[in-house]
């Protein structure tokens, strides 16, 4: 009979017909257009992982049950050549980890990792930030289209083992480091993340990535009520994340989905720290199918963030200037929209027009997507020399329809400028942003 101590894997029989199936458009949180996940359901076994609820139909016991994909690296392999679309490649979800204990047997990240480090190479031509649009050779074949750039969210120190191939593809296209860290208590990570790589570890993970010129990001999501959200806690991981100097921090709330998740939670704390039980139900009382606890402890807990952050530089969103290093033009300023639309409306400044020329941009981005998906034949160069056209030719500003938003794009799409998010002021392209 199995130890029911040990993880249980087994080859997924469900993959998709295709592996890199480009979104419609690239998302708002990892700004990625492809997403691959290795495994599926995780051995780090943290106690409030959303993953766990009955929403995302993971079988069998999440942390034992794991599924492998062991034809991942195959297919990816198969499909790069052929790929049509530049994007960023996003390694992990909100229901698995890429470097989860499995990994060290598998190497199914890494052997990606390895993959897309040689197609890049083997491109011939680095693919940097996108600066400058003014120039036509900036388009077309010299652009490199189908040379992807990669993001791994991990909360392993497993990590570590393929930076050198992560570095490679960093420097033909593009690679950011997102590391989950919500607290610096090794009795919370023991109590809460128990298979997980402990702080001081995963610290040094996105030390030695900065170190190696890749963009790094902390996900500082969940702190967990009670045990990692009071005002200390907070800044004593902001301190951290600016001593190693992660590019941002995004930090978040728990949320415990009614269920499987929200059940195992409570025993934990039960168990572990009954004090913490009956305001955590207090917490989490209205039962919400998001998960999400009452309006009013989440603005608390906001207001606990916000007195921290002020005292540091740290962007809470991906930057611009790191949405520029791994997106095509036309992703990083839809993101950008999006982005500014946030830091707008949390200080309280009107963000109708911006979202009716960000909603108009989607429309329009969409529609040459689509046509471009529909027409095969079409060069694989296709989509960027079509915005490149729009945006020079005038198209791209009539679907703004907002003088002053045009000036803007104007300065970042034709001039190099970025969006600076904490003072929220163009910065020429000339100026660094430690100046």
């Amino acid at each position: 009979m199995a130890d029911r101590n040990l993880p249980l894997y087994a080859a997924s029989d469900k993959a998709p017909r295709r592996l890199l199936k480009p979104a419609d458009l690239v998302d708002n949180f990892t700004a990625a257009l492809y997403k691959v996940a290795p495994y599926r359901a995780c051995a780090h076994g943290c106690r409030y992982c959303d993953g766990r609820a009955e929403k995302y139909y993971v079988e069998g016991d999440f942390e034992r049950d794991i599924q492998i994909r062991e034809d991942i690296p195959s297919r990816l392999a198969a499909e790069l050549p052929s790929l049509r679309e530049r994007g960023m490649i996003a390694f992990g979800s909100g229901v698995t980890d890429p470097y989860q204990p499995c990994e060290a047997e598998k190497n199914l990240t890494g052997q990606a990792a390895s993959i897309l480090a040689d197609h890049a190479e083997a491109s011939g031509k680095a693919v940097g930030p996108a600066g400058s649009l003014s120039e036509a050779d900036l388009f077309g074949k010299s652009t490199a289209p189908c040379v992807p750039s990669g993001l791994v969210m991990t909360k392993s120190a497993l990590a570590l083992r393929d930076l050198p191939a992560w570095k490679r593809l960093n420097e033909r296209s593009g690679f950011m480091l997102l590391v989950s860290l919500t607290s610096l208590d090794e009795e919370v990570r023991e109590l809460m993340e128990p298979g997980a790589s402990s702080f001081e570890e995963r610290l040094a993970l996105l030390k030695a990535y900065k170190e190696a010129g890749c963009l790094t990001g902390i996900l500082a999501m969940p702190f967990l009520p009670g045990l990692s959200d009071d005002e200390a806690s907070i800044r004593r991981l902001y301190e951290a994340a600016t001593a190693v100097g992660v590019d941002y921090l995004m930090p978040g709330g728990l949320t415990l989905r009614p269920g499987r998740q929200k059940e195992l939670y409570l025993a934990t704390l039960a168990k572990a720290r009954p004090e913490l039980l009956a305001p955590t139900k207090e917490l989490f009382q209205e039962n919400r199918p998001s998960g999400m606890p009452t309006g009013a402890s989440l603005r608390r807990l906001s207001a606990r963030i916000a007195s921290v952050r002020r005292d540091y530089h740290l962007p809470y969103l991906m930057p611009h200037e790191a949405l520029t290093r791994l997106l095509p033009p036309h992703d990083a300023f839809r993101v950008l929209l999006r982005h500014m639309a946030e830091l707008y409306k949390e200080r309280h400044i009107d963000t109708s027009a911006l979202m009716r020329s960000a909603q108009a941009y989607d429309d329009w981005l969409l529609g040459l997507r689509r046509e471009f998906r529909r027409h095969r034949k079409l060069p694989a160069t296709w989509l960027e020399e079509r915005f490149a056209e729009g945006l020079h030719g005038g198209e791209f500003f009539k679907v703004l329809a907002n003088q002053k938003l045009e000036r803007f794009a104007a300065a970042v799409l034709l001039e190099g400028a970025t969006f600076d998010f904490i003072s929220l002021k163009l910065r020429p392209s000339n100026v660094s942003r430690e100046t």
